[in-house]
């Protein structure tokens, strides 16, 4: 049985400017969840357990590296009073004329857009706000024909593998290793109606059934390099791979980590200061 999460602790982080996407870089390597953005602060939620003080040491002393002047403030929310939060926060998401995400209390029928994806806010990162699930969702649009069996590594919330499956794909591999997010993940299953061709293991040690066709990856830098050279064989000769999660700043380093590997940079999406890239297997 999963064990769900009641409480969270809600650190709210100011930092210079320059300061702020590594800060949130390192925010979310230690184990945060849902980063919002707020005018000059931002916000990260862990789950209230016996290492949050550890952890919470931890981002202060980094903070305090980076910029002698940035401050941490900390607030113990209740899952509920959370999630409302997010209404206030968690607008529609036009991806292209076609796409949409929207947040579970939008009506569908609001809204003419071809594909709708609809998500329900909680502790999940992946809500199709930040720029790295956007930048995914844009080649995710491209790259769809129809058919395709997917591997969702480090599936988050669902959104990138919801939205497949309704562009076309056939089939999805949902991986991810943080039991926290099953219940969100059930729920925008629920709320997008689809009850099969999605399967989702929480696990360290996945079984996969390569090759597939595409292969979506939404990671941070931290978790990305150590594990994504054990996926390099997955995709087929000619499938695509998405890699997002990254800054413009870390381009240099995952053009060398995948100039070694079978996958080759088609192109580069940048939004603001985060880079993507669509790669084709060699």
């Amino acid at each position: 049985m999963i064990d769900t999460v009641s409480q969270w602790v809600s650190a709210d982080i100011h930092v210079a400017e320059e300061h702020a996407e590594i800060a949130m870089d390192f925010a979310l390597a230690l184990g945060g969840l849902a980063i919002v953005e707020k005018d000059d602060t931002f916000q990260v939620s862990y789950a209230l357990n016996d290492d949050i003080q550890l952890v919470l040491n931890e981002l202060k002393l980094f903070l305090k590296d980076l910029d002698p002047d940035s401050s941490i403030s900390e607030d113990v929310v209740d899952r509920e009073n959370w999630n409302k939060n997010w209404q206030a926060y968690f607008k529609p998401t036009q991806i292209s004329d076609e796409l949409i995400i929207l947040p579970e209390w939008e009506l569908p029928t609001d809204y003419s857009h071809r594909v709708k994806t609809r998500i329900r806010p909680a502790m999940a990162f992946g809500t199709g706000t930040h720029e790295t699930t956007q930048l995914c969702l844009e080649m995710l649009e491209t790259c769809i024909r129809g058919n395709e069996r997917v591997l969702d590594l480090g599936t988050g919330s669902g959104i990138l593998g919801i939205t497949a499956l309704h562009l076309g794909a056939a089939w999805i591999d949902a991986i991810e290793n943080d039991p926290v997010t099953e219940e969100n993940i059930q729920d925008n299953l629920k709320l997008n109606g689809i009850n099969s061709a999605f399967r989702l293991q929480i696990t360290e040690s996945p079984e996969l059934n390569p090759p597939y066709d595409l292969m979506l990856v939404n990671i941070i830098k931290a978790r990305l390099f150590p594990l994504l050279p054990s996926y390099f064989d997955c995709v087929r000769t000619g499938g695509k791979v998405l890699v997002s999660g990254l800054l413009a700043t870390e381009d240099e380093e995952i053009r060398e980590l995948l100039a070694d590997s079978p996958w080759k940079i088609l192109k580069p999406y940048t939004k603001n200061e985060w880079i993507a890239y669509l790669c084709e297997v060699k």
